[in-house]
């Protein structure tokens, strides 16, 4: 059972979304709260896997409350809910290493989806925030984004596959929606991102999509 904590000020979005992940059947929310702060104190009281958190919250936000938590528990994975065009807070949010970020509109098949994936260790971005998180990513590693020596070295290595799986990561694609589209198994997509991470000596898969819209367009 996935545990969820989940942080909305917004009540009948927050009510909506609880009723939502406990249908999956796989995922079980443990609490369900209005601001940071109450998110951080319920951290004190519950055990939960993934933290669902709105961006904006009044009082302590969703970026403030992603770093308290992480700073309790390191293993923990963040969400963030978020909408269109918030930039600076999307490039706080990822300083604060967030997991996955979701619009507010999203699907729910999308949101049962993400928490699954970040779940099994996976990044998520929604796609219409993906270019949006792109931008707050470059200005958060500025001047970081050109391929180091042995980066360029770990490039000759990538193989044909690779460069199809790092095309559709790029593109905003779970590990599931790439194995769909190039006929794998996920466990062997996992492999491929994982040998593209060592090779590239890109972070997490957010660094790995910034690092391959370079390379792709090379």
């Amino acid at each position: 059972m996935i545990r969820v904590l989940l942080a909305d000020d917004q009540p009948l979005l927050r009510s909506a979304l609880e009723t939502i992940l406990n249908a999956a059947g796989d995922i079980q929310v443990v609490a369900a709260v209005g601001d940071g702060q109450a998110a951080v104190e319920a951290a004190a009281v519950h055990s939960f896997d993934i933290a669902i958190l709105d961006i904006r919250m009044p009082g302590m936000d969703g970026i403030a409350a992603a770093n308290a938590l992480l700073a309790r528990n390191a293993s923990l994975r963040v969400i963030m809910l978020t909408t269109f065009n918030e930039e600076e807070l999307v490039r706080s949010a990822l300083l604060a290493g967030v997991h996955g970020f979701l619009l507010k509109d999203s699907d729910p098949e999308v949101l049962v989806g993400a928490v699954r994936a970040v779940h099994a260790g996976e990044a998520v971005l929604a796609s219409g925030v993906t270019g949006t998180v792109l931008e707050g990513y470059r200005a958060a590693i500025a001047g970081r984004a050109e391929l180091s020596a042995a980066q360029r070295q770990g490039l000759a290595l990538v193989t044909r596959r690779e460069l199809e799986v790092l095309r559709l990561i790029t593109s905003g694609a779970t590990n599931r929606e790439i194995a769909q589209e190039l006929v794998l198994a996920e466990t062997t997509v996992k492999t491929h991102v994982s040998s593209l991470m060592s090779k590239l000596q890109a972070r997490d898969r957010v660094a790995l999509v910034l690092l391959g819209q370079k390379v792709l367009l090379q």
